[in-house]
């Protein structure tokens, strides 16, 4: 009897070790890239997105210096448009999400440096953020992105 109700036991729990728990909830599948994970975040998510990326680029590239040890200033500047100035630091990076990232102290009367200003570019399908570094012999060129003016068509000749 004994046996019995042992074998019985061990049948049901070696049933039960088949069976699944209650049904798994799947999560939302992850966005294809860095950029769409990028703008599926919040705001505030992004900029703060943008300077963890550039501290972990600067890590693995000790020559992006000097390193950002605290953010001053971040904006996003959109996505760089196809009508950008060609000789724009963005131009290279039409399509993409540009984030601006001023380093720095938070001294209120200490002016911007170029040297530690950045900008964090996301391009559609890229797996990693691109760092730009908007100094220029001691000039930022990292302005915020304007776009030439339409021309107005020329008249047509008699």
């Amino acid at each position: 009897m004994k046996n019995t109700l042992f074998a019985a036991c061990a049948a049901f729990a070696l049933a039960a070790c088949g069976q699944s728990a209650a049904p798994v909830e799947e999560a939302p599948p992850a966005p294809a890239d860095l950029l769409s994970q990028v703008q599926a975040l919040g705001e505030a998510d992004r900029l703060v997105r943008a300077y963890t990326d550039l501290v972990a680029y600067q890590q693995t590239h000790p020559e992006a210096a000097p390193p950002c040890t605290a953010p001053r200033a971040t904006e996003t500047r959109g996505i760089i448009p196809d009508t950008v100035a060609d000789d724009s630091v963005y131009a290279a990076h039409k399509g993409s999400l540009a984030i601006s990232v001023q380093c720095g102290q938070l001294v209120s009367r200490a002016a911007f440096d170029p040297a530690e200003h950045w900008l964090v570019v996301y391009a559609p399908g890229a797996t990693e953020a691109a760092v730009v570094s908007c100094n220029a012999n001691g000039r930022d060129v990292c302005a915020r992105i304007t776009t030439p003016a339409p021309t107005a068509p020329a008249p047509a000749a008699p």
